[in-house]
């Protein structure tokens, strides 16, 4: 029996997201959920997760392209950014390394005051854990409050070989490797920080009604102890980008069909 982690992102966006994710670890369709704190209905949607903590690993969603800072000093520096710009800036390090640092640390707390412990683990709201200067804050955030807890970071890296010629989104693949997931896993293994053996999950959102066909695929190329993300949600009228990509992901994931693929992969959610 091969045991992954199946971890819905982005819980404490909007209502819609966070009811969801509550529904499918309530029927024991996820093992872990990472958290928004920067969202203003964080603290409202953290009181009902906390009855899964003992069920599900529940982590930090470290975000800084939607909404706004929780610290002063990166509100003064150069504040959120869209994911583009993001991703510039830190590949040439013009971004402050202090107040990202600061970012990092207010956010933990975020967590820590509406959840009564520390996270998990930790990931990237667009995979953005991994970049240049943010990830070298993480991990110095981690170093001072987090080494000796058995909290873990989300690796994203996979073979280039593999991006290349096996599965779907090969290109969005590709550049989620190219932008730092090889870099922080080797930063990580270095570090001796623990984190997931594989990661898949990736397609293109865009094919999102799909997703059933997809998830065998995902479920066969994870290894033991690997991580399969996903983005489920219910309809509603926000303005989420990924709204319609969610409520395909959700519909299967709490159908009886991601039992079976699940029992045919001899796949074991932990």
């Amino acid at each position: 029996m091969k045991k992954i982690i199946l971890c819905a992102d982005d819980y404490g966006q909007n209502t819609s997201v966070s009811q969801a994710i509550l529904h499918l670890l309530e029927n024991k369709r996820l093992s872990a959920t990472s958290c928004l704190t920067t969202y203003p209905d964080w603290y409202t949607q953290a009181g009902a997760l906390r009855s899964f903590k003992s069920q599900a690993s529940l982590g930090l969603h470290f975000n800084l392209t939607e909404g706004k800072p929780l610290s002063t000093r990166l509100q003064r520096s150069h504040g959120f950014m869209p994911l583009s710009q993001l991703l510039l800036r830190s590949s040439f390090r013009q971004l402050d390394q202090s107040a990202i640092e600061e970012e990092v640390n207010a956010q933990l707390d975020a967590f820590r005051e509406a959840m009564g412990c520390w996270p998990d683990f930790i990931d990237g709201h667009q995979h953005i854990h991994q970049f240049p200067v943010i990830r070298d804050a993480l991990i110095a955030a981690y170093e001072k409050k987090l080494r000796g807890t058995t909290c873990y970071f989300r690796s994203t890296a996979e073979s280039y070989l593999n991006c290349l010629t096996q599965g779907e989104a090969r290109f969005k693949r590709l550049v989620l490797q190219l932008s730092g997931a090889q870099s922080f896993k080797k930063l990580l293994i270095q570090r001796n920080i623990p984190h997931n053996t594989s990661f898949s999950g990736v397609y293109d959102f865009k094919k999102a009604a799909r997703y059933a066909e997809f998830f065998p695929t995902f479920l066969a190329n994870v290894n033991n102890d690997g991580l399969i993300l996903c983005h489920p949600g219910l309809s509603s009228e926000t303005k989420d980008p990924l709204q319609h990509s969610r409520i395909h992901e959700f519909n299967y994931l709490a159908s009886d069909q991601f039992i079976l693929d699940c029992e045919r992969a001899g796949v074991l959610l932990v």
